[in-house]
């Protein structure tokens, strides 16, 4: 018997088109039964930039994701929904004609669901009377949380309501919510009821309406909210302060049969990813877990699961107490003792190196190390915001920093810049030969004869005389590091395809017991995702991907990074 449809699932408007067509239309296919809409970023005036802070560099770009999302409805037979959040454009008529006359391309085209930002339009019944067939939803943004805000939604002509993440730990409002449900049915304006169900943000974020608030009034080139000077007082922060945060976070629990459980109130789960490809793959693979029937939604979970056939177990406790918990975490501390007992003896205090990362991002950001990128001259598929992050990783004297893929030099030689008592492992096997960035016109620039005669120039102008450095001029996989100078510091730049796994749980092997591990490239296709594998059994201390507006940003973060603390 086929299960329900109670997934709604985002279109990443980064998606290629490669993509789409090999694993993201086969996906769907293959699960057009469970999968009740995709949504997706739509542009157009007067809604040109949303909350998830994407800002598309030309009007072809975000025509091209309308097109991609339309030919995935018409390949799978899925209903689309266009995404409309920024609560912040004017709710005024001129605004809301505009919004009328643009639409009219969307329905023409098959799109008969709109999530619609604000409730003044939808009272009017203009866009009802212009698109008699829409279905009309809500924006999670509007913070919705009580029963008679449903009632009154469903009066004034929405059909969906997606629900504020924090109600899903709150029972006894569940249950009200169900009993605005019913009600509505019975005033004939039916509603459905949404809750974001994977998102990793923290219940009863602070930060969080201002986080979307940045995002969906930025200008031009600003920088997301995330890659911003001022995310670094939210939760990328928080995180690395709370090893019980993946317990804080609103997030539905990992239990399959907790999910079902919900269904008695809600009836669609939104899925998290549409800015985010990790978070997308993640949102596929659940479901997929959903399919065979899997007890637990979520592996990561597993680590806290000590004990989970005794009923006291501190995992089972919580299980019961995050029902009724409402997110009231000042007075409660239940999810540190489940992180306690499941790690046992761990230290509460802060590992010295999660410091060190934390405020080598906040540095690098504004441009701050001992790197001086005056007069600089050695060419690399890098910027100088990451070139400082290097810096200040490895200012702490007796540090032990592999660059594996450090091609010409570009990154080591500026790692250690100014620092004292580094002891440096340089990895390449050049089979690669010239490596060109992907945009075509930095290819002259880039051009030389020998990579590895460029960097025997390089070392001889550049080399840190205060610092040593051992070149190995051969696979990942082939170096042997001294087990008395065991790195700490690992920049991973090498390759990212086939053998990437291999070389970095050789380079695992091989580190000290506690080590920082920086993955370039994240904005990469698979990248992140092999991390991800990479650290599934490993300890994670800390975890950070910052990722870049565009590609190749000499001004940012180039390709963007994925950022580890690993204990062993």
């Amino acid at each position: 018997m086929k299960q329900k449809r109670v997934f709604s699932l985002p279109i990443n408007p980064k998606l290629t088109p490669e993509y789409i067509e090999e694993s993201f239309i086969p996906f769907l296919k293959k699960h057009d039964h469970l999968i009740y809409d995709l949504y997706f970023t739509s542009r157009m005036p007067p809604f040109m930039q949303d909350a998830m802070g994407e800002i598309f560099s030309t009007t072809n770009d975000a025509q091209q994701v309308v097109k991609n999302s339309l030919f995935i409805m018409q390949q799978t037979g899925i209903p689309l929904s266009a995404t409309f959040n920024n609560i912040w454009i004017r709710p005024d008529q001129k605004n809301l004609d505009t919004f009328i006359q643009n639409f009219r391309f969307l329905y023409d085209n098959g799109v008969r669901i709109a999530t619609i930002p604000h409730t003044s339009w939808v009272s009017t019944g203009q866009i009802q009377r212009e698109y008699p067939d829409l279905y009309i939803k809500n924006t999670i943004l509007r913070e919705v949380s009580k029963a008679n805000e449903i009632v009154s939604l469903s009066q004034v002509g929405f059909d969906y309501i997606n629900l504020d993440r924090d109600v899903m730990r709150d029972r006894e409002l569940l249950d009200r919510l169900k009993t605005a449900k019913e009600y509505c049915v019975e005033k004939g304006k039916p509603v459905k009821l949404s809750l974001l169900v994977n998102e990793h943000c923290w219940g009863g974020c602070p930060i969080m309406p201002e986080h979307y608030q940045y995002n969906s009034t930025r200008e031009g080139s600003q920088p997301q909210y995330f890659n911003s000077e001022i995310s670094r007082i939210s939760c990328s922060t928080w995180d690395a302060y709370d090893s019980s945060h993946v317990l804080k976070e609103a997030n539905l629990p990992p239990w399959k049969e907790d999910w079902v459980e919900f269904l008695d109130v809600i009836d669609v789960f939104k899925m998290h990813g549409r800015e985010d490809a990790m978070r997308l793959k993640e949102s596929m693979d659940l479901i997929e877990r959903w399919e065979k029937g899997n007890d637990i939604l979520y592996p990561e979970y597993k680590k806290y699961m000590k004990d989970i056939k005794l009923k006291e177990s501190p995992i089972n406790n919580w299980r019961t107490k995050i029902k009724t918990c409402k997110f009231d975490c000042w007075d409660c501390n239940y999810c540190e003792t489940v992180v306690e007992f499941a790690l046992k003896k761990e230290k509460r205090e802060m590992n010295p190196l999660v410091d060190r990362v934390i405020k080598s991002i906040a540095a690098a950001t504004e441009g701050k190390s001992k790197f001086n990128p005056e007069g600089y001259d050695v060419l690399g598929l890098s910027s100088n915001k990451i070139r400082h992050f290097l810096n200040n990783l490895c200012s702490s004297r007796g540090t032990v920093y592999v660059d594996a893929g450090c091609y010409m030099g570009s990154t080591l030689f500026a790692a250690l810049m100014g620092n004292e008592a580094v002891k440096a492992y340089a990895i390449d096997d050049y089979q690669s030969g010239i490596v060109y960035p992907k945009q075509r016109n930095m290819h002259d620039r880039f051009h030389v004869e020998n990579p590895v005669d460029e960097m025997v120039k390089n070392a001889e102008k550049w080399m840190n005389i205060d610092c040593s450095v051992g070149f190995s001029v051969r696979p990942v996989i082939e170096v042997q590091f001294n087990k008395e100078e065991r790195p700490n510091v690992i920049f991973y730049d090498a390759d990212n395809e086939d053998s990437m796994l291999v070389n970095l749980e050789h380079l695992h092997e091989q580190a000290d017991n506690s080590y920082i591990l920086v993955v370039d490239d994240a904005n990469f296709n698979g990248v992140v995702e092999k991390t991800k594998k990479f650290l599934e059994d490993k300890e994670v201390v800390f975890e950070r991907l910052i990722r870049t507006e565009i590609s190749e940003d000499e001004n940012d973060w180039w390709n963007g990074i994925m950022v580890a603390v690993i204990q062993k």
